[in-house]
């Protein structure tokens, strides 16, 4: 019998952890979302008992703090696993490389914004507003979803030039990551920046340019992985993200690693 939270869990990724979680009647699943009366979750949670449906915004610090308070009184104060899967990023700038960045300081901040908002901001506070449930829990393990994105030997080797606010929102969440793994080691806790992989998350039918932007980055990513045909389901990608949270222990806390456990693999 295990308890976890997830932040950003209304659609994709996040939505997904909650559905294979809550495949086990035994687990107690909290689905952190800014609208608890998305249709995609709370469809999902009239299925099964054991979801629980919390309000929380990981970008407003009052919001998060309140969502833990409504999950210690479900969970008894306790929490295992926490998932920190919130994300966003300003799409009108993703295709954009570094020199084609603006000299607007206005501007510069809302292609920033988003993405430093939710996986740093973000993932500061609502592993702050977690950390004393999971200190009370069995497993006492805290998971931020990162990207492949990051990583500088992928960037290196891909030439992926654009998508330069996500990849470095994501850099500065691996660093957050070791910092509290290394505070928190003392006290049994242990951290993970983790990838899921490159995962079709997109709902209906794809536009054009997202058609487009997605086969320009499989050509860069075969320059890495020669076999890779393209993304891969939610449902692949959760499933080997929970293989690797399950073997997460001290040894491993602090690193960053891809849904396949590693960092030679990140699709």
């Amino acid at each position: 019998m295990s308890s976890y939270a997830i932040t950003g869990a209304s659609k994709g990724i996040g939505r997904e952890f909650v559905r294979q979680l809550a495949a086990d009647s035994t687990n107690t699943v909290l689905a952190i979302v800014r609208n608890p009366k998305s249709a995609d979750i709370s469809d999902l949670a009239s299925k099964h008992s054991n979801v629980h449906i919390i309000k929380g915004d990981v970008t407003d610090p009052k919001s998060i703090l309140e969502a833990a308070a409504a999950a210690a009184a479900i969970t008894d104060g306790k929490l295992d696993v926490l998932i920190h899967n919130s994300n966003a990023v300003d799409k009108d700038s993703m295709a954009s490389t570094p020199s084609q960045l603006p000299f607007d300081a206005q501007a510069i901040q809302n292609i920033f914004s988003p993405s430093l908002n939710t996986a740093i901001y973000g993932g500061i506070w609502a592993t702050n507003a977690f950390l004393p449930l999971i200190e009370k829990g069995a497993q006492k393990k805290i998971v931020h979803i990162s990207s492949g994105m990051a990583d500088v030997d992928l960037i290196n080797k891909a030439g992926v030039s654009s998508g330069v606010a996500y990849s470095i929102a994501k850099a500065g969440l691996n660093v957050t990551v070791a910092k509290y793994a290394a505070e928190l080691a003392p006290r049994g806790i242990k951290v993970l920046a983790l990838s899921p992989g490159w995962v079709d998350t997109w709902d209906g039918e794809k536009p054009a340019e997202v058609v487009y932007a997605n086969e320009l980055l499989l050509k860069m990513f075969q320059l890495v992985e020669p076999e890779l045909k393209g993304q891969i389901q939610p449902e692949e990608s959760v499933k080997k993200c929970l293989q690797v949270i399950e073997n997460l222990n001290a040894g491993s806390s602090g690193s960053f690693v891809s849904h396949n456990g590693d960092r030679s693999r990140w699709f």
